[in-house]
């Protein structure tokens, strides 16, 4: 067993696979993704797990160099981000979600709780 870290296998996995300027997204519960992307699904009941929760976990264990979010999302959820995002549409959010490696869904409520993440590299 692990002994620290994301717990979960294929989130766990998801992440190891990661390679220089993936995107993979973290979504509310409410946000819809396309059939060919991946859904690592951590929803439980509407707000567990919080975005916040999430996001908190998964930056521990990876290296970002950008973030995308809808002009709407809100100040709480941006703050959460620990990075200025570029604000993109929420339609072309929801277009570039496409093209994810992987989407996390939470069992945030929150409107517009959503950011793509673009990974970077620790060296």
């Amino acid at each position: 067993m692990k002994k620290s870290g994301i717990l979960n296998p294929d989130l766990s996995y998801a992440i190891a696979r990661l390679g220089h300027t993936d995107t993979w997204a973290i979504a509310d519960c409410g946000l819809p993704i396309p059939e060919h992307v991946e859904v690592i699904d951590l929803a439980l009941v509407f707000g567990i797990p919080s975005f916040a929760q999430v996001v908190a976990a998964i930056l521990n264990e990876v290296v970002v160099e950008g973030v995308f979010i809808a002009e709407q999302t809100p100040a709480a959820i941006r703050e959460l981000l620990h990075t200025e995002a570029e604000e993109i549409s929420h339609e072309e959010l929801k277009e570039r979600i496409s093209n994810c490696a992987f989407v996390v869904r939470t069992g945030e409520t929150t409107p517009y709780a959503n950011a793509i993440f673009k990974a970077g590299v620790s060296f």
